[in-house]
């Protein structure tokens, strides 16, 4: 990063304090102590009533039409305009030299407070010491928000640096380093050998819509935009292309400043500039031909723009093209050559791809009519018909209403323009491709082997080094987008899916925001491009980092959000009581790992003793629960799970008849050793939720059913259909350990159900059941044939006051008319619309005047 170092001559001006000029007198004096020998002009100016405000909206041509102030003058008040426009700063004083940070910079490297601010400054001036910044005798707290820390030049915070202590260096700032991981070892990760089908799939799709533009029957665009979550492997799917003999073209359009990777191209601004002056297709002519010059096969040149060893020679290739455009002084035919990769590669193909591809949706001038350079280039890209050529957009879709907008908001360009553009391409199906890499492979449970599990960015990362503690400080970190802040909605939101299995609605813009900074995963987009689709797969160290990121902020600022979120419909309604159950099972289970392991790094990865899950649930101690699981044998088990799974139906057939598909011995296995437990679809009758634990001679489930009527229906059929292995695996299974948990939540708040936990037995008589075969099997009756019963939201634990306030709003908070946030002017300005809109809904509790009284019913 280059920070501008300038000397105390020059100054930085405040927005805020020119706002504060509240009267023509203030700014009078404001400009005449800031602007020379132009005082008459002002004194023009000031005597229209113009306060500061106003001041900052001044045009040129009110200037010197509506003012008649000469041009000279009118440039200076202008670039003074200008000036306190830019972006605001941070400014600080280092070894008697002020240094400003932008605050478009600070966005870019995620510095969002103190303690970033101060790992940023010691990175950048090689401070090698600990880093206190002052403003004047105060010392900034770690937490204060860098966005409350804009400043001018005379008032530089002070940096103090004192001697390093390393012995006493904490976990916890270790942990902090994490955040520097992916930058400095994500070019070692990129070398772990390419794992999966998904380059297959991709190729013969890229074939398709090549040939699909070439021909024409359709007027497409020859581009595609392949759109994906972070760490997923958009840009190392690209790469694999140079594997099939294809070269890549890599334009990387991230910000110079950014320490992300792969780092971003030489001369960027300068490509920009290109599609701007529309010589974009000159740019890619003249960089064929150089690539063609160099004899570089397709692994070189890819090596060449990619690896830190070879900057020198990718600064090298990039300056000859610029030569060579700025020589060229007639524009070139070979747009219109369709044989010219041909001709120059013969069987080789050409694919131009542009990383983060966002930055094209940025205006090309500061005009306020002018089209982006997305526009631009699309327009230009469309005017070559080289065969054998073909463009790559990537992005985390965070501006995926502009690539792929709803049909009826297309732009004014595209409306205009006869082409058709490609379907988004979704489908970097990386997920578990690293499994095969795991070692200590076996049926014993090594939360280790998970780094492997889940987007292949941190099984690279583990194999370039990086320790699991800091690789779920990282997922942590992604999934939040490196927000610290308890109230950032959209970072818990993540968060909370993730962990809890949410179901968002395809149709909100958060879904656009989840994929694009929060780690979601794009699963499809509609036809008519109004809904996308998304989700949190199975992916462990990404869980961890999602329960992490819950408990670093709270609970209690968790699931405000969520009932915001219900309130405004962002989350589906569905099953509620069934989501309070799993938020109160995944408590617990990170209190017991906090129990069980004091003085060891937290990674939510590790398995925990069964007795004390139980134990961690329940406010108190069950009689009878230990013999019960000394006679099921399962009192030395093991369970443990940082998230739930939504078991996806696959057959459509059993879900348009309304049936339901069972769980497998295997699937079992798989999600202990994934770390999951399992959320069963809507519509299985039986049990609502399914988590799996490891004993001495196997496996086993506990099985969940949540019911929250007013009145209780519990009964004795109950026992046995939470413990017979017929519900849950469709077919009997002998000696399987099933231990059965009904939850009786209660839906009347004005009577509160008794909280109470206790075995239930079953009291039936033996019955009989048909097998799949049809063969009689005796239900026969265990000694161990009971099951925990629980009876309202205080029996759990970890159910404190403010949690238990909140879970029971969950069960029936949802959009509501008279919430004030349906009628706000502003923050902090409600219209009070409640008897308006009760007019629109004539069928209301409490009638100011019924149909009865105007027709005369009665």
């Amino acid at each position: 990063m280059s920070f501008n170092v300038a000397g105390s001559s020059t100054s930085d001006l405040s927005l805020s304090t020119v706002k504060e000029l509240n009267t023509p007198e203030k700014l009078n004096r404001f400009l005449k102590g800031r602007l020379e020998n132009i005082d008459t002009h002002i004194n023009t100016l000031t005597a229209q009533e113009v306060d500061g405000v106003a001041f900052l909206e001044i045009t040129q041509e009110y200037l010197t039409k509506n003012l008649e102030i000469p041009l000279g003058p009118a440039k200076k008040i202008l670039k003074l305009i200008n000036e306190i426009k830019e972006d605001k700063k941070i400014w600080v004083r280092y070894n008697y030299e002020y240094v400003s940070l932008p605050e478009s910079v600070l966005k870019i490297m995620r510095v969002s407070d103190v303690n970033d601010l101060k790992r940023t400054i010691k990175a950048q001036l090689n401070i090698s010491g600990n880093v206190t910044i002052h403003r004047g005798s105060e010392t900034l707290e770690d937490s204060k928000l860098v966005t409350e820390l804009h400043n001018t030049e005379d008032n530089a915070y002070d940096i103090i640096v004192t001697e390093n202590d390393d012995e006493s260096s904490s976990s916890d700032e270790k942990e902090e380093d994490a955040k520097q991981i992916e930058p400095n070892r994500i070019e070692e990760a990129f070398q772990v050998k390419y794992q999966g089908t998904t380059l297959e799939t991709f190729c013969s799709r890229l074939k398709l819509f090549h040939d699909e533009w070439y021909q024409q029957i359709k007027p497409y665009a020859p581009y595609l935009t392949i759109i994906q979550s972070s760490g997923s492997g958009k840009t190392r799917l690209v790469g694999e292309l140079r594997t099939k003999g294809i070269y890549i073209l890599y334009i990387c359009e991230r910000h110079e400043c950014s320490s992300g990777y792969p780092a971003s191209t030489p001369y960027v601004q300068k490509i920009l500039e290109t599609i701007r002056d529309y010589k974009f297709g000159a740019l890619l002519s003249i960089a064929i031909k150089e690539i063609k010059n160099k004899n570089w096969s397709a692994e070189e040149f890819w090596n060449i723009q990619i690896k830190d060893d070879h900057k020198a020679e990718c600064n090298d290739f990039w300056r000859s093209v610029f030569k060579s455009l700025l020589q060229q002084k007639k524009p070139s035919s070979d747009s219109r050559d369709e044989n010219f990769v041909k001709k120059l590669f013969h069987k080789a193909s050409i694919v131009c791809c542009i990383d983060e591809a966002h930055e094209l949706l940025a205006k090309a001038t500061k005009a306020k009519d002018d089209e982006t350079y997305f526009v631009k280039w699309r327009r230009q890209i469309r005017d070559i018909s080289w065969v054998g050529f073909f463009n790559i957009l990537l992005s985390t879709s965070g501006k995926i209403g502009n690539f792929l907008p709803p049909v009826t908001q297309d732009t004014r360009s595209a409306r205009s323009h006869d082409f058709v553009i490609f379907p988004a391409y979704l489908d970097v199906n990386t997920m578990d491709v690293l499994a095969p890499l795991a070692e200590n492979v076996g049926k014993e449970y090594d939360y280790t082997r998970v780094v492997y599990l889940g987007i292949p960015l941190w099984g690279s990362l583990a194999q370039a080094g990086v320790s699991l503690i800091n690789l779920v400080h990282l997922a942590s970190q992604k999934i939040r987008n490196f927000s610290k802040k308890n109230n950032d909605h959209l970072a818990n939101l993540a968060c909370m899916a993730c962990s809890l299995s949410l179901e968002v609605s395809p149709r909100i813009a958060e879904v656009d925001s989840l994929i694009a900074s929060h780690m979601a995963t794009a699963l499809g987009v509609s036809l008519d491009r109004t809904s996308i689709l998304c989700t949190y797969p199975s992916d462990p160290i990404l869980a961890s980092g999602a329960l992490k990121g819950i408990i670093d902020v709270g609970w209690e600022n968790c699931l405000d959000t969520l009932l915001e979120l219900f309130s405004r419909g962002v989350v589906e309604a569905g099953e509620r009581g069934e989501l309070v159950n799993r938020i109160l099972f995944s408590k617990a289970y990170a209190d017991a790992v906090r129990e069980c392991f004091p003085d060891s790094p937290v990674t939510y990865l590790q398995k925990v003793p069964l007795k004390l899950f139980l134990k961690s649930l329940l406010r108190e101690e069950i009689d009878g629960l230990d013999e019960l699981l000394n006679r099921m044998g399962i009192d030395e088990a093991e369970i443990g799970f940082n998230h739930w799974t939504s078991l996806l139906a696959t057959n459509q057939d059993y879900v348009k008849s309304g049936g339901m598909k069972f769980l497998t011995a295997n699937l079992v296995i798989e999600a202990y050793h994934r770390h999951t437990a399992f959320k069963m679809p809507l519509g299985f009758p039986v049990i609502d939720h399914i988590i799996p634990f490891k004993y001495n001679a196997g496996y086993g489930i506990i099985s969940i059913k949540t019911r929250i009527q007013k009145k209780t229906t519990f009964g004795a059929k109950d026992i046995s259909s939470l413990i017979h292995p017929l519900n849950s695996f469709g077919k009997w299974k002998k000696g399987y350990k099933i231990l059965g948990i009904y939850i009786d939540l209660g839906l009347d708040r004005e009577n509160a159900v008794e909280s109470k936990a206790e075995l239930k037995s079953r009291n039936a008589p033996q019955t009989r059941s048909k097998n799949k075969n049809n063969e009689d099997k005796k239900d026969v009756k265990n000694d161990y044939d009971q099951i925990i019963y629980i009876q309202g939201v205080g029996s759990f634990k970890c159910c404190g006051k403010e949690i238990s306030e909140r879970l029971s709003k969950i069960l029936f908070t949802r959009p509501w008319p008279l919430d004030t946030q349906w009628s706000e002017f502003d923050e902090k300005t409600d219209l009070k619309r409640e008897d308006v809109i009760k007019t629109f809904l004539p069928l209301v509790f409490e009638q100011k005047q019924s149909l009865v009284d105007k027709w005369q019913l009665i």
